[in-house]
């Protein structure tokens, strides 16, 4: 299990994101501190999970989800990312660590997915 979940959607709006959230958590509360950050505390299986969504995380496109918790129903992003791209159908980018099991860590390798499938790829912030 991952101390955190981070996943990055492409041309998705947070309105949407909020609305798959609200399929398998509660939301106790919400707030947007700016025009770019969601900020909500979930519930699910009797834990609350910090999140903080941003759009234009990565480039003008790209949002950020962080579920700021080792406690969400995934093992780790690819799972979260695999889960996000089944029910909002955009492109899903995450850190590929999760993984690796050699311990090398190369911070432009990612995995994505989109209609096309998925793997790794070199994205370059």
């Amino acid at each position: 299990m991952q101390p955190d979940i981070e996943i990055y959607l492409l041309s998705c709006p947070t309105e949407r994101i909020i609305r798959w959230l609200e399929q398998d958590f509660s939301i106790i509360d919400m707030h947007k501190p700016s025009d770019i950050v969601t900020k909500l505390h979930l519930e699910h299986n009797g834990e609350v999970i910090p999140v903080t969504i941003l759009e234009k995380a990565a480039g003008k496109r790209f949002t950020s989800i962080w579920f700021d918790s080792d406690k969400t129903p995934w093992e780790n992003d690819t799972e979260c990312s695999k889960c996000a791209f089944e029910a909002l159908e955009c492109e899903v980018r995450c850190n590929y660590q999760g993984w690796q099991e050699d311990g090398q860590e190369d911070p432009d390798l990612w995995w994505h997915i989109n209609a096309e499938g998925e793997g790794p790829f070199i994205w370059r912030l």
